[in-house]
């Protein structure tokens, strides 16, 4: 008897909750539940692997409980992937969804040579593969329930696959990057202070990507960030089921203000908007964040197990 009173006890202070009677019935289940066993179609995980314009693409396949294809989510990393959203991952799959992670050509033993313009060409042979019935149905993918949820630079991979993707269901942009908004902030810097403050910028790259670096990340915002514009992503948005996550300590290009803008002005009816208290990997609030792409995922696709 003690040791279950210490576990209901215990259980809202490692969800960072205050201790009341009403601790969790707020959050979706899928946060703080696990779903049943089925012992015909358990949950399972794996490795796989598909091919993006001649490079192998390393993956990991989260599958849910249950027989048959399930609404399919592809949670995408941002740069250079230190921070994969694998907490989230795992939530959305309790939730009754398939989801897929991938690393981007170039990067974490996947082939190729990164480049930041070659993130939505693998997004984009991840989603026609996925066409394939064969595939779809070795995988547990429903094809016709298929969302994009990119975080920081996966963010804008996800806002311009979508731009060009009528069969999703919806689009999720996690704090995302506008690669233009860095190039034209830098532009307007003296060279020698452009070239430190950019390549400061990406400490975290050097080590992790295959043929690139920090000093040629820079290189490739300055030249090619006019064309990996977010906001210029905004009229293939507007009529999309859409959710906007940002931060209000993050990176002001992170914040997605010009999309934002342009999507009220053009009145996107299917917009889901949300501003949360704190930093560009939402640190302190990972809950929070699982809580509103559950919620707005549930909205999409009633059937998944929230």
């Amino acid at each position: 008897m003690k040791l279950l009173v210490m576990v209901v006890i215990a259980l809202p202070l490692l969800l960072g909750l205050p201790f009341t009677k009403a601790a969790t019935p707020d959050l979706p289940a899928a946060i703080y539940t696990d779903p049943p066993y089925d012992p015909a179609h358990p949950a399972s995980g794996q490795g796989i692997q598909f091919e993006s314009h001649g490079a192998l693409i390393n993956a990991q396949l989260y599958q849910p409980a249950g027989a048959g294809a399930h609404p399919t989510v592809i949670l995408l990393h941002g740069l250079p992937g230190n921070e994969q959203n694998l907490d989230l991952a795992q939530a959305i799959r309790r939730a009754g969804w398939t989801v897929i992670t991938f690393h981007y050509r170039g990067s974490w033993g996947s082939g190729g040579k990164y480049r930041l313009v070659n993130g939505v060409g693998d997004a984009e042979a991840l989603l026609a593969l996925l066409d394939q019935p064969e595939k779809a149905a070795a995988w547990g993918v429903d094809p016709s329930r298929t969302v994009l949820i990119g975080h920081s630079y996966g963010g804008y991979v996800a806002a311009r696959v979508a731009s060009d993707a009528p069969k999703l269901l919806g689009v999720a942009l996690l704090a995302p990057w506008d690669v233009s908004f860095n190039e034209r902030t830098w532009a307007q810097l003296p060279l020698a202070r452009r070239q430190s403050v950019g390549v400061a910028a990406f400490f975290d790259v050097d080590g992790r990507l295959s043929g690139a670096n920090a000093r040629s990340i820079f290189d490739e915002v300055m030249k090619e960030g006019t064309r990996l514009d977010l906001t210029g992503c905004a009229p293939g948005l507007i009529g999309r089921q859409l959710l906007i996550v940002t931060a209000t300590r993050d990176d002001e290009g992170d914040k997605a203000t010009g999309l934002l803008a342009a999507l009220h002005e053009a009145h996107a009816q299917h917009l889901t908007a949300e501003l949360m208290d704190t930093d560009h990997g939402f640190n302190d609030h990972r809950i929070a964040l699982e809580s509103v792409v559950l919620r707005w995922l549930v909205g999409l696709a009633p059937a998944s197990k929230l």
